[in-house]
């Protein structure tokens, strides 16, 4: 019984730290797109009507939901304005 519970401790504490492994590489992959959207290297009105277009807004709300659940509300407005160029929503000049 007592190995049983120890396997069964081992497993939910590997669990936890794989959860914590993937939170952390979801941020870091949020924080290098965000340095990309931020640069201002990626005209992003171009994506609109593009075979891709759906896979780049996918990718931005992601962000944009990683940065309101951190509180980084300035990088929200940043990709907020970037998802409103690829939707069509309204182009800057």
């Amino acid at each position: 019984m007592n190995d049983e519970m120890m396997d069964f401790e081992d497993e939910m504490y590997s669990e936890q730290e794989q959860e914590m492994m993937r939170d952390q590489m979801k941020d870091a992959l949020a924080r290098k797109n965000f340095e990309a959207v931020d640069s201002g290297d990626v005209d992003f009105s171009n994506f609109y009507g593009k075979d891709n277009q759906k896979d780049i807004e996918k990718t931005l709300c992601d962000m944009l939901e990683h940065f309101t659940e951190s509180e980084e509300y300035e990088n929200c407005t940043i990709i907020l304005k970037a998802l409103n160029e690829v939707k069509g929503t309204f182009k800057t000049v």
